[in-house]
């Protein structure tokens, strides 16, 4: 009986750090997307809004010196784990067609994640792509570089960090 109470008070205390530490401000809203872009010297300017359809109110889109981001407002959670679910299940099949090398990663217990580092193939692109998919809540934030290397990946850490990811 008292391991099984050491067990429990352990998982519990664990589950209250991870849910601490995972409890970070993260961006959900234009006003913040736009300034963890300012925070990290981008042109805010050029970011593009769309509006929705029938399951997304807003989307948000940037683009600069081979860097992107996208946040995506949902109507409702059960939207954006299907666009999340669906976009993953694509990046896998592109995969298992031999049209992408490299790694293509899902993880997360309290909010759920897609990393991307690779080489991509179609009939008329080649090139290479470094990315994080995040989902939280109703909200679904992409960061990447259509590159690889060392300052692709510094710059999209960068700017994952100050997104809240």
């Amino acid at each position: 009986m008292k391991v099984m109470k050491r067990v429990l008070a352990t998982v519990l205390a664990l589950t209250m750090i991870v849910g601490l530490t995972g409890c970070g401000k993260k961006v959900t809203d234009k006003k913040g997307f736009k300034e963890a872009l300012k925070a990290q010297d981008y042109d805010t300017d050029r970011i593009s809004e769309s509006d929705g359809d029938k399951h997304i109110k807003k989307s948000y889109y940037f683009s600069e010196d081979g860097i992107f981001a996208s946040l995506i407002i949902f109507k409702d959670k059960e939207s954006a784990e299907d666009y999340f679910d669906d976009y993953y299940d694509e990046l896998k099949e592109l995969k298992d067609d031999d049209d992408f090398e490299g790694t293509v990663k899902k993880s997360g217990i309290f909010s759920k994640q897609i990393k991307v580092d690779g080489e991509y193939t179609s009939k008329k692109n080649k090139g290479e792509i470094y990315a994080y998919v995040f989902l939280n809540d109703e909200v679904i934030v992409m960061v990447g570089a259509n590159d690889n290397g060392k300052t692709a990946v510094k710059d999209v850490k960068a700017l994952v960090k100050e997104l809240g990811y």
